[in-house]
């Protein structure tokens, strides 16, 4: 069976899995008692939290072995240089401008307006962390948080310095490149075989929403939802089709090839889980494997709009929610915020939401509003998670063109 072909029946699987879950749980929620629902409902979520206990084995190890991988594999130290200066700037850039969406959808729908809720008695502003603590985060104090979830973006820095050092032995490195390639694809086929659990863990998880929060959440947070699918889908075909075509590659083309890592991605709700079909998107778009070798397992940690977007809007949904007024310097600060809380944010399923307390301290916003967005995560991490991983590819076709690569799409 093609690695395409499988993809496709996962995908099906994975969809199935998702409808039966909900309407077995919606069953579940109106014919049986409470504490029969109560305890399907544990049941199930554990079966989810399998498929996510898994991930997070995996990333540390996926992330590290394909950047230093890739990172050993350029012979020019200059190139990596250049490869990984256009990286940032590009990724922060289209980050920004995705917490800028957030912001203008949290003013135009205003979903958490005239709700009317009551900050706790006790609530007092959290001192927003300084510059230095949020630069030293990145850098953590010993190796054993590179195999942390926590120590992702250490995990990064480790991986493209360690590259970097076996670039610079020249011929006496190639070896411990070819090491390194290897296990970056053991990595990867690992990957690949968790993901035969999905259907089920989609299943268990579509089963304990509908039996923990009924139909009723759908509707609470509906307006919160719309704003925040109307501006992420806006940002995926506007902005995305803007980066491809001045990258040289067809727009249509690009959704083409997308279609697949986007719908795994969010289903599954994992940038990382998708990273495999992601390259295997690239290729389709005729990127060189040494370019997306880099950019790629970057972007599933650091490149993430539809995080940015979403806690930007969280953000201006919970202040709304407590009546709480945001002067023009609160919104830069959510905008630096959300930026800065998207690249720290962990490539598995609710990351987005973990770090939304960081983004609600920085402004002094009660971190209830934590709570408050749990309830709707599933939903809203679904899209964000597609939008993340499809941003990724976005950004290397058009960083593509800056290096002088010619595209060769399949």
């Amino acid at each position: 069976m093609s690695v395409g072909r499988g993809a496709k029946l996962l995908l099906i699987a994975i969809a199935v899995g998702f409808v039966v879950g909900i309407l077995f749980g919606y069953t579940v929620s109106v014919t049986l008692p409470k504490d029969t629902q109560t305890v399907l409902a544990d049941w199930f979520k554990a079966l989810g939290d399998i498929f996510v206990r898994l991930i997070r084995v995996v990333i540390p190890l996926l992330i590290f072995f394909t950047i230093a991988a890739a990172t050993s594999s350029i012979a020019s130290a200059k190139k990596l240089g250049k490869v990984l200066v256009l990286i940032l700037i590009v990724y922060i850039v289209t980050s920004a401008l995705a917490a800028f969406w957030g912001v203008l959808a949290g003013q135009v729908f205003a979903p958490g307006a005239l709700v009317g809720l009551q900050p706790p008695k006790d609530y007092k502003p959290p001192t927003p962390p300084s510059g230095v603590d949020v630069l030293l985060s990145f850098f953590q104090t010993d190796f054993n948080s590179l195999l942390t979830v926590g120590g992702s973006m250490t995990t990064i820095i480790f991986a493209i310095v360690l590259g970097v050092a076996v670039v610079l032995l020249g011929d006496e490195g190639r070896k411990v490149s070819q090491y390194l390639s290897l296990a970056s694809k053991v990595m990867i086929s690992f990957v690949r075989v968790v993901m035969y659990y999905a259907p089920i863990a989609v299943f268990a998880y579509a089963a304990w929403l509908m039996i923990r929060y009924g139909p009723v959440m759908l509707g609470a947070y509906g307006k919160f939802l719309l704003a925040q699918y109307s501006l992420t889908l806006l940002h995926f075909f506007i902005i995305y089709s803007i980066l491809v075509a001045l990258g040289g590659l067809s727009p249509v083309r690009y959704f083409k090839a997308q279609s697949t890592p986007f719908l795994i991605a969010f289903t599954t709700r994992s940038s990382a889980v998708t990273l495999p079909y992601n390259m295997e998107a690239a290729k389709k778009m005729g990127v060189p494997d040494e370019l997306f070798g880099i950019t790629l397992p970057i972007g599933a940690t650091v490149n993430m709009d539809g995080t940015a977007l979403y806690q930007a809007l969280s953000a201006m949904f919970v202040a709304q929610l407590f009546g709480i007024a945001l002067t023009p310097y609160h919104i830069s600060l959510i905008i630096l915020a959300a930026v800065i809380g998207s690249v720290a944010t962990a490539a598995i399923p609710g990351g987005g939401t973990i770090m939304l307390a960081y983004v609600l301290s920085v402004v002094g916003l009660p971190l209830e509003g934590v709570g408050i967005m749990l309830v709707i995560d599933p939903i809203a991490d679904a899209i964000r998670t597609a939008i993340n991983v499809s941003g990724d590819n976005a950004c290397t076709v058009f960083i593509s063109r800056f290096l002088g690569y010619k595209l060769s799409p399949q």
